[in-house]
């Protein structure tokens, strides 16, 4: 009866123990890494979700200068007088896109409704076009102001947007 008791193999209670409090390391360091992937991720989603809105807001731009090339008025389009810097805001309520409405953290975007825009608001999304004359041209700027209530893009240029250097931060 000796012999079968001594031929068992198998692992201690110590060295099971050993085994779990690794494994518990392990996973705690993952934990700890995917959370921070998971915030960068929803960071470039968030720019790339101003992208589209910037985008959509050229898109009105274009649309305007031609309107008023063929004699119509403009709604989006700051104006071009020589000597001055007009401003224009577009609420991102008036940007059609295929997709979009909710934040990559799962909040819909803050639509102004019959709020009008200002450089002092931060309750809504929108996007400022500000056209500067220079000599015989007129160039637009955009700035976007996007927000869900919890996170926000705070007013950022298109050129900071573009290069990927949005900082998401919380109201």
């Amino acid at each position: 009866m000796k012999k079968i008791l001594e031929n068992r193999k198998g692992f201690t209670l110590v060295e099971l123990l050993a085994v779990i409090v690794v494994l518990a390391i392990v996973m705690g360091m993952a934990v700890v890494g995917i959370t921070s992937v998971l915030e960068n991720t929803r960071k470039s989603a968030f720019a790339a979700d101003a992208k589209s809105y910037l985008e959509g807001a050229h898109q009105l731009v274009r649309a305007d200068e031609a309107n008023k090339l063929l004699g119509g008025t403009t709604t989006y389009a700051p104006s071009c007088s020589t000597g001055t810097t007009q401003t224009t805001f577009i609420k991102i309520d008036d940007i059609p896109l295929d997709s979009g409405g909710k934040s990559p953290y799962g909040n819909e975007y803050v639509k102004c409704g019959s709020t009008t825009p200002t450089a002092a608001t931060t309750t809504c999304s929108f996007i400022r076009v500000t056209a500067t004359v220079t000599g015989t041209s007129c160039a637009y700027s955009y700035d976007i102001f996007l927000t869900d209530s919890v996170y926000n893009i705070p007013f950022t240029a298109e050129d900071q947007v573009n290069a990927g250097k949005v900082v998401k931060k919380t109201s």
